[in-house]
């Protein structure tokens, strides 16, 4: 955020250890502060040792005096003791949110409950869901981004229901183990408005050969020319507000809604993009 005439920006960055210390990293933007030109940066940090609070208690206090309304990333690891309903029940927006392997289940789907409505990028590696009905409810709730990174977990497969019930606007599949045959009966699905409408762009990488003739078998698809290129604009702000590309192919459900295919490879696995246009 650039400075403005009458306020002092200060971002503050911390890290909550599952061993319960807190890192705060308090940085300054001087240019209406020169007295503070030497304290641009400060980093301490705190132990219930040395400030007689715990880890989570720091947390809250700094939240609660600095107003914080947004986050800019919140990477979860380990096991923090804080209550997660109390500790971010001002925060209106998280712009990333990680849930990382080393996270337990428990503490991960209480903070996926609470945290998902306000997260606009969520990325998984690993989940922590015990059923295939817990994971599903998850993913029909009203996500905006999520990333699942599946070569993190390879005894889980994502399937062709959950892709079909999967309510992000949009949706990235890192190493997907469905082959092209499943994918393919995704489009199909689409096409027959058998799966979840909101859906605006899908991406998904495999290392399966793929060619026009099986990831489209049993399409009616009309080819883009590839030294055209066209712009996809999400309907609201995600990672960025639009994608664009080159090439393609367009296809049409019976409502006359259009869908794009696109496919390539890159260093040996196939990435392929689908974008549902408003």
């Amino acid at each position: 955020m650039p400075p403005s005439l009458d306020h002092l920006h200060i971002r503050a960055c911390f890290r909550l250890e599952f061993w319960n210390e807190v890192e705060v990293s308090l940085c300054f933007y001087t240019e209406n502060a020169p007295d503070l030109v030497d304290a641009i940066l400060q980093k301490i940090t705190f132990t219930q040792d040395n400030s007689g609070l715990a880890a989570s208690k720091w947390l809250e206090r700094i939240l609660d005096v600095t107003n914080c309304e947004s986050l800019s990333q919140v990477d979860l690891r380990g096991s923090p003791q804080l209550d997660v309903r109390d500790t971010f029940a001002t925060i209106q927006n998280i712009d990333k949110l990680y849930i990382h392997g080393e996270c337990p289940n428990t503490f991960a789907k209480k903070f996926l409950e609470i945290i998902s409505p306000v997260a606009t990028e969520i990325t998984l590696f690993k989940i922590p869901f015990e059923t295939r009905k817990e994971f599903q409810t998850f993913l029909k709730s009203n996500l905006n981004y999520l990333t699942i990174f599946t070569n993190k977990f390879p005894t889980f497969k994502f399937t062709v229901g959950d892709l079909m019930v999967t309510n992000a606007l949009k949706l990235n599949i890192d190493k997907l183990k469905l082959t092209v045959k499943e994918i393919n009966k995704f489009f199909k699905n689409w096409v027959e408005k058998k799966c979840d409408t909101r859906l605006e762009h899908l991406s998904l990488s495999t290392n399966e050969d793929v060619d026009e003739r099986n990831l489209l078998e049993g399409l009616k698809t009309v080819r883009f020319p590839e030294n055209q290129e066209r712009t996809f604009h999400y309907s609201k702000e995600l990672d960025s507000s639009s994608d664009s590309f080159s090439g393609g192919y367009d296809l049409r459900r019976a409502d006359r809604n259009k869908a794009t295919i696109t496919f390539g490879d890159v260093y040996g696995d196939t990435y392929i993009s689908f974008y549902a246009w408003k």
